[in-house]
């Protein structure tokens, strides 16, 4: 009989307990779509709403006055939203976040959205190879054939002659970043330039990409480098382009080379910023920029010393040019997949809002998404399509393409294919397992 009272006893205090326990109770917040500060009233677009834990994900779809509505419990989220529309002939994604959504208890809030506006750019940066890959005796890595792949995103011939390419400072998104302030901001962030360091390359000669078409450009060494690792890639092919050291004389690193079946015409020139005997690209976590200036006003911005930025430190080991925002067309956030915690974006929020995650030295590549919807409204593309893509990786934080479409092979079988420009590097691109060269 006392084992009956203890036993009630003891469920009687579990229950007073689990009674005092406060409740919670759920909180009304609208989430409201916002672009280059004004309300975008644009109805039926759908807004994520996820925990700061990212365990729970609600979606909701905006009313005509482009508010989101959402049921949820005290606690911080973050607000996200991407959705395409076509203006005046134009494909435009919107894309933003908002990671500063602190829902109080029961104090409805409204919150922010605000979605950068993205009209697309014909010519686009569609992979970059910069890992190196294992050596044949498993003795460690070779990254000398790194290589960048422009793509003419559209059905007109475009003009790539004014191209030119670098990277942010720091070179890796894991290094110390002076350039963020005591508000934990960018401090270029609402500037009209951004740090370009090491070198910044451009074409000596009028070049043209045909409609659907590419360019492969050789970083260091414009040769077959699987004759020395059969798991690199072949960048000697006489339509290469190449990455030229010959009218830098600082840059004497063996590691520059060209094979006689490139043609002269097809070298790129630089302009050396940083000391250094080579210019330093990243293999674990570059910020690489491709913008477009002319010739005369690249020499004039990276050759007067006096106006270059010297917030990473004094002397030509850490000064950066300030390379316009304007001339940014193609921005691609690098972060190496072992350090994700300690690496800080470097291009500001109107360029570039997310990161690629790459695994170095294992031959894998960051390549562009396809725009699925668009690659499939192409009437020429009907039956050309190939599906189930199985290129992406599985390791340390992988990634594939979420379109399915394997662009590679539908490229082979005639299809043009569309690729995905949200400026968002996390969305844009993922991480291929082989190189899109190797097919």
């Amino acid at each position: 009989m006392k084992r009956l009272v203890y036993l009630f006893s003891a469920v009687l205090a579990i229950a007073l307990i689990a009674g005092c326990k406060p409740k919670i109770v759920a909180v009304d917040i609208t989430v409201q779509l916002f672009s280059e500060n004004s309300p975008l009233a644009v109805e039926g677009i759908p807004v994520t709403l996820a925990d700061a834990a990212g365990a729970t994900t609600f979606t909701a779809n905006t009313d005509a006055a482009g508010a989101a509505k959402f049921t949820v419990n005290p606690g911080s989220y973050v607000a996200s939203c991407t959705f395409k529309n076509v203006e005046d002939g134009l494909r435009v994604v919107y894309n933003g976040s908002n990671s500063a959504i602190l829902v109080a208890e029961q104090t409805e809030g409204s919150f922010k959205l605000e979605l950068s506006k993205v009209q697309s750019q014909q010519l686009i940066i569609k992979e970059l190879y910069c890992g190196g890959c294992p050596k044949d005796d498993g003795s460690g890595a070779y990254s000398n054939d790194g290589y960048i792949i422009v793509y003419n995103n559209s059905e007109f011939e475009a003009d790539a002659s004014d191209l030119v390419f670098g990277n942010l400072n720091p070179y890796n998104g894991h290094a110390t970043n002076k350039y963020y302030g005591t508000d934990n901001k960018l401090v270029y962030e609402s500037d009209n330039w951004v740090p370009a360091g090491g070198a910044v390359w451009y074409f000596k000669n009028p070049v043209k990409i045909p409609a659907y078409s590419q360019i492969v450009i050789a970083v260091f060494g414009a040769i077959d480098h699987t004759a020395t690792v059969k798991a690199s890639v072949d960048l000697s092919k006489a339509d290469y382009y190449w990455m030229s050291n010959s009218e830098i004389p600082a840059y004497t690193n063996k590691k520059y080379a060209v094979a006689e079946t490139i043609p002269a015409s097809h070298y790129l020139s630089g302009i050396a910023i940083n000391m250094g005997n080579a210019w330093v690209l990243s293999n674990t976590a570059p910020a690489l920029y491709m913008g477009k200036m002319p010739k005369a006003q690249l020499e004039q911005l990276c050759n007067d010393t006096e106006k270059f930025d010297q917030t990473a430190g004094t002397g030509n080991v850490n000064w950066a040019v300030k390379f316009p925002k304007a001339n940014v067309i193609g921005a691609l956030e690098v972060f190496q997949s072992t350090k994700l915690e300690t690496s800080n974006l470097r291009f500001p929020a109107s360029l570039n809002t997310g990161y690629a995650s790459l695994t170095n030295q294992k031959g894998y590549t960051i390549y562009r998404n396809v725009d699925k919807e668009a690659t499939e409204a192409l009437p020429e593309n009907e039956g050309k399509i190939v599906y189930n893509y199985a290129g992406g990786t599985q390791d340390v934080n992988g990634s594939t393409d979420p379109s399915g479409i394997d662009a590679e092979a539908s490229i082979a079988a005639g299809a043009h294919i569309i690729y995905l420009q949200t400026n968002d590097s996390g969305k844009d691109f993922h991480q291929r397992s082989v190189s899109s060269l190797k097919k």
